[in-house]
């Protein structure tokens, strides 16, 4: 049988102005993920704007210095929106096009635009809303995609409110068995893919309720709203909730629930997966969704282990159906087109 031709990521980004990227660990392959969309986008001479939820594109990993992180290098006419501390740092030559006067530990963010081509390190806002509008002012500026670095503890580059898609780097850093990796990536694809909510009424939980409720209180929120099916949380959906209404149903034989939460951001689980949750009679929904556009993997753990890539990629592939499963390294996947 024939095997499909692998296809280039900005193939599959087509139409995506803002893209976020986003690591199930550190050292999953993040950045190199991001260093194959640039070098995609160069070949074909199109603007792009870079930014980051907090800093990234630093040469070595801030927690294990002996391993080397993969420098973010653009080409003259990109735009960057980052520190004006680091861009001067780098030694790259740019224009200052806008100060934002967002201030972040490194300083203020400028949106600036590269006189020549260069590396640097992008330490961009910290905050939703301000990722989106340094996002629109680079789109305003002729970034035909702005692309978005962020990390595990950066959820909300992934926020349907700062992005249009989203990229997931998984890896072997996440276990030394290969169905370790592949059962973690899917529990997290299944989080991003939150199916959306549909209209009707909801009865809205107080944060500090979802926060911080107490099985008791739980179990009289049931009884106060006993034909009430469906709950939105303002604010973080955590398990302690979820736990707690799983209790009160088995307690009760209960009825049905539907939990709504903004968006699959707001969503915090650990011991459990929503499909868990589905069959203790609670479905997590979300009011905004955004679009897994693919997943890419890193078979290399760091100072470890290594998995077989096409192995890794065939079995994450048939975990999470209609999503396509990359390795940017290995020889398989297409080298940048021409311009």
């Amino acid at each position: 049988m024939t095997r499909e031709p692998t296809p280039r990521l900005t193939d599959l980004l087509e139409g995506t102005r803002r893209l976020a990227l986003v690591g199930l660990a550190k050292n999953t392959g993040k950045t190199q993920t991001l260093a194959a969309i640039l070098a995609e986008h160069a070949a074909a001479a199109r603007r792009i704007g870079v930014t980051s939820i907090g800093r990234d594109g630093e040469e070595r990993d801030v927690i294990d210095a002996r391993i080397g992180k993969p420098r973010i290098h653009l080409q003259a006419g990109s735009l960057v929106a980052s520190t004006d501390a680091l861009l001067r740092a780098s030694g790259v030559a740019h224009q200052r096009l806008v100060q934002t006067g967002i201030r972040t530990p490194l300083g203020e963010v400028i949106v600036a635009e590269l006189s020549e081509p260069g590396t640097l390190e992008v330490a961009g806002p910290s905050a939703a809303e301000d990722v989106r509008s340094v996002s629109e002012e680079m789109i305003g500026f002729g970034a035909e995609q702005v692309l978005i670095d962020g990390a595990i503890d950066r959820r909300a580059a992934s926020s349907p409110a700062v992005a249009d898609g989203l990229v997931m780097a998984t890896g072997a850093v996440l276990g030394e068995d290969v169905e370790q990796v592949v059962t973690a990536t899917a529990h997290a694809v299944e989080v991003v893919r939150l199916p959306h909510a549909g209209a009707g009424e909801r009865v809205v939980l107080a944060r500090e309720l979802a926060l911080n409720s107490e099985p008791a209180e739980i179990a009289a929120l049931l009884t106060e709203h006993p034909h009430a099916n469906a709950f939105l949380v303002e604010g973080a959906l955590g398990e302690r909730l979820l736990e707690g209404l799983v209790s009160a149903r088995r307690e009760r034989a209960g009825r049905e629930l539907q939990i709504v939460a903004g968006d699959p951001t707001k969503v915090f689980l650990s011991l459990h997966s929503p499909g868990w949750y589905r069959r203790q009679g609670i479905s997590i929904e979300v009011l905004r969704t955004i679009e897994l556009k693919a997943i890419t993997v890193n078979p290399v753990a760091p100072q470890s282990h290594r998995l077989d890539s096409h192995r890794l990629r065939e079995l994450i592939g048939a975990a999470v159906p209609e999503v396509p499963v990359l390795d940017v390294l290995d020889p398989d996947y297409p080298a940048s087109p021409h311009p």
